[in-house]
Order: C-alpha cells, then sequence, then structure tokens
C-alpha cells in the first residue's frame, strides 16, 4: 500500500460528523490562492496548508469541547 493510499485509508477511517465540513471547510478561494502560491515555492506551499489544516482542527476541537460543556 502507498503512502497516498494509507493516507486516504486514514482519512475515510475517520468519521467526521457532517456539520464539521460546513465549518471548517477549505474553501475554493483558500485553493486557488494556495495553488498560485505553490507555483513559486511548492515546499512552503504544502508546509502552509499542513499549519492549516492542524489549526482548523485545533479549533473544530475547541468548538466541540465547548459545546458538549
Amino acid at each position: 500500500m502507498s503512502e497516498i493510499e494509507k493516507m486516504q485509508r486514514y482519512i475515510e477511517r475517520t468519521e467526521l460528523p457532517a456539520d464539521l465540513h460546513d465549518k471548517y471547510c477549505f474553501c475554493l478561494g483558500e485553493l486557488d490562492e494556495v495553488w498560485k502560491f505553490s507555483q513559486t515555492d511548492m515546499f512552503s506551499a504544502l508546509c502552509l496548508l499542513f499549519e492549516y489544516g492542524k489549526a482548523k482542527g485545533y479549533r473544530a476541537a475547541k468548538a466541540e469541547r465547548r459545546s458538549v460543556v
């Protein structure tokens, strides 16, 4: 199994609530800007995406904890 397949499987096995996608999705405008950025600096663009995803996940977890309490 390739690393890409492992990553896809990891995502598929993570059961995310449906409403989470509405609040913490990656928007088309953001994707377009990252695409433009990647044309000059692919590594930094990938790092930015990773850090952005972590921040989105962190905020999603914080919001979920607030709603439970």
